[in-house]
């Protein structure tokens, strides 16, 4: 044998080992990424990690929805268990037990429309503002027959728009007799366009990459830091302020039509809410907006300043959301409000 007949073997052999090579590589590469999703889903099943608590939250508890308008809603009769505590969502996509649709002769029924301060991110069911206000509620009525249910309608994520929506496509046929929004900050987003998650929704080592890699950004200066995010967003220009000025009017005229009372509550960010708040601007613009549509409003800064520092009100000290103290001193703001309101048509 000559040696140009030789060559052609050994260049089949140095292909061969290539191919091996690769397959070894892409072997041991989804060897480790099986390893690191296993160990992900176990260290993160019991999870107070806002990210991946929040990525669980948009896999198991929601879908999207045809209506542009309102994007996602949460999965009828589900359940997950999210930052320390169970979350199950009746049969009528709300966080809360379930209620007939006709509502029963003799009580008052409230719904509560809003976001994940609403809903009660962090919380367990009875600490919500919605329950510790039906609580306190039912304790004022005394020895008389009044009755009082209000309906946590609150989902995490949702902007004014998706509230007035929601208020429309499934809280309206409750027949409330009090509607109450609760207007955060960045309510005035424009509405995201939910997709289905695909692989993103399965994988936790994909999620816990991609929250990993958001964090950098925000760390580095690549993205927006909170405050001139949020600021950016009372821009008279924003077409995610102007919807949600728009869906509080429409609000308005929605519960007026159906024979309900409407109450805007402000909850302010509670980072920075005992010396200078930032977005005292931003929350006069709304309170404008409210009292040219005659919309009756509580900003609640006041009753929440001064009661420690401010991560005394937060469900982890990483994450702001407002936790049972908080609900409380919410409650406490709204509740002669809708005592006094609701003393008319109460049956004593």
């Amino acid at each position: 044998m000559t040696q140009q007949e030789q060559v052609p073997a050994r260049s089949d052999a140095g292909a061969g080992n290539i191919v091996a090579s690769l397959v070894l590589l892409v072997v041991t590469v989804l060897i480790v990424a099986a390893v690191l999703e296993f160990a992900l889903r176990i260290k993160f099943a019991r999870s107070l990690d806002f990210s991946m608590e929040m990525w669980k939250y948009a896999a198991t508890l929601k879908h999207p929805v045809d209506n542009p308008h309102l994007s996602f809603a949460h999965v009828p009769n589900s359940s997950a268990f999210l930052m320390g505590y169970p979350v199950s969502i009746n049969s009528h996509g709300l966080r809360d037990r379930e209620y007939t649709m006709e509502k029963p002769a003799g009580v008052y029924r409230i719904v509560m429309l809003g976001d994940s301060t609403t809903f009660g991110w962090g919380d367990a069911e009875e600490s919500t503002v919605a329950k510790i206000l039906e609580r306190r509620l039912g304790q004022s009525c005394g020895q008389s027959t009044c009755k009082f249910e209000v309906l946590n309608a609150g989902v995490g994520n949702y902007n004014t728009v998706q509230e007035y929506t929601h208020y429309l496509t499934y809280d309206r046929a409750f027949h409330p007799d009090l509607v109450i929004l609760e207007y955060f900050i960045n309510d005035a987003e424009p509405v995201p366009i939910e997709r289905k998650p695909g692989l993103l929704g399965k994988s936790y080592l994909l999620a816990f990459a991609i929250s990993r890699f958001d964090g950098m950004l925000r760390l580095t200066g690549m993205r927006p830091n909170w405050k001139d995010y949020y600021s950016g967003l009372y821009r008279d220009d924003q077409p995610g302020l102007q919807a949600a000025e728009s869906a509080l009017g429409d609000l308005a005229s929605a519960t007026k039509a159906d024979g309900a009372k409407l109450l805007v509550t402000i909850l302010p960010e509670l980072h920075e809410i005992n010396g200078e708040y930032p977005f005292a601007a931003a929350h006069k613009k709304i309170m404008d907006v409210l009292a040219k549509d005659g919309v009756p409003a509580i900003d609640l800064i006041d009753g929440l300043r001064g009661h420690g520092p401010e991560n005394t009100l937060w469900v982890t000290p990483a994450d702001d959301h407002p936790n049972e103290k908080a609900n409380s001193l919410i409650v406490d703001q709204i509740l002669p409000w809708v005592l006094q309101h609701s003393a008319a048509t109460t049956p004593q």
